[in-house]
């Protein structure tokens, strides 16, 4: 879990190029719900193996749905290598 402070920009070198292409282009949508974000980062690593039917979608969705509008959560598959 990573503490992070400024939701637009990030200390977790690997998710630097995801956060930056996420609020590169402005979005009113998302600026309105940036106050929800966590400045704490839970950093997942899922062992598919054996997990077929889940993805980071269906965690994020799982997240997003016990918090309902009280959190805003973005995600990303670009380090699914890892």
């Amino acid at each position: 879990i990573w503490y992070d402070h400024d939701p637009t920009s990030t200390i977790i070198e690997e998710d630097s190029v995801f956060i930056e292409s996420f609020f590169a282009i402005p979005d009113e949508e998302i600026e309105l719900k940036l106050h929800l974000q966590s400045p704490w980062h839970p950093w997942l690593a899922l062992d598919c193996a054996g997990k077929i039917d889940w993805s980071l979608a269906v965690v994020t969705g799982r997240i997003t749905g016990s918090f309902k509008t009280d959190l805003f959560v973005i995600w990303s598959e670009d380090n699914s290598e890892k």
